[in-house]
């Protein structure tokens, strides 16, 4: 493997073999897990894609899983540009399209999140919204992301400090500024208190639906929609929630990562937000629906 770590390891790592060969591990880690997304995400986002089309459905539920597709396409879009980094060791296409290709997985996880809790919100309250409100509380989602977040994203993401053309993904030095380790912070704390809070009270709805119908309860429709619900808490718990809990320890040591180990963990970590994508397999399967 060490025949595409050219850039990368020139730039971070030492002569020593058994940081390099840990380092060439971790890159090894971060294809395979890419590829298993790609091939995944794609497959799940085309089944889907013909199921709907083939359903011709116009409720809720539709509107928010064709979001999440959309979503699903921008990312995986983007993994080609990220196998290619770490297959070559070599960034090929330029500053701007490395920041748009590392910002966009941040945007598809906060995105992808906050439609995860608006389904859930709306199956809890059991809320019977119009397919026109819906189409446009998500049309302004879409423009509010699009015309707002993502430019002011571009225009901050990875300017401050001067890297190398060869090197992408590699944006660590912006946490010397006070304001990016707030905005961190803030991100973590928003998204670890409202899964904490969505997971406590979907365990309890689902505690007193059984208790309510037990012991028949796999054959009531209500029971069967709070679990199915469930589903999206636990994407976020295996997917989302270990590389925020990582990224506070990385902000508080990352300056002391002199081998740049820690960095490498941080992608992976952020690479295992990407499976999130494979959850259209899953609605497939028929574990989500």
């Amino acid at each position: 493997m060490r025949m595409f770590n050219s850039c990368i390891t020139q730039q971070n790592y030492s002569s020593n073999d058994t940081v390099l060969h840990s380092s060439e591990k971790l890159h090894a880690v971060l294809i395979v897990l890419y590829i298993i997304n790609l091939a995944g995400g794609t497959l799940g986002v085309i089944m889907m894609s013909q199921q709907l089309f083939h359903r011709r459905s116009q409720s809720v539920m539709t509107i928010m899983i064709i979001s999440l597709l959309v979503l699903h396409s921008f990312m995986l879009f983007s993994i080609p540009f990220r196998l290619s980094y770490y297959i070559l060791g070599e960034w090929k296409f330029g500053r701007f399209a490395c920041r748009l290709a590392s910002a966009i997985i941040y945007l598809h996880m906060y995105a992808t999140f906050a439609l995860y809790a608006a389904i859930i919100m709306a199956r809890l309250l059991r809320l019977e919204l119009r397919k026109c409100y819906t189409a446009a509380w998500v049309g302004a989602g879409w423009l509010l992301g699009a015309l707002v977040v993502t430019p002011v994203l571009l225009s901050y993401y990875g300017t401050s400090k001067t890297y190398r053309p060869c090197e992408c993904f590699q944006f660590h030095r912006e946490l010397q500024e006070a304001h990016m380790v707030i905005t961190n912070y803030c991100l973590v704390g928003v998204l670890v208190a409202v899964c904490a809070v969505l997971t406590a009270i979907q365990l309890t709805v689902i505690y007193r639906v059984a208790v309510k119908y037990w012991p028949d309860v796999n054959s009531h429709v209500e029971f069967r929609a709070q679990a199915k619900s469930f589903f999206f808490i636990l994407v976020t718990l295996v997917c989302f929630m270990p590389h925020h809990v990582f990224r506070v320890y990385y902000i508080q040591n990352y300056n002391l990562d002199k081998d740049q180990k820690l960095l490498l963990y941080n992608e992976v970590f952020l690479a295992l937000t990407t499976m999130c994508c494979l959850d259209m397999l899953c609605f497939i399967a028929g574990i989500a629906h």
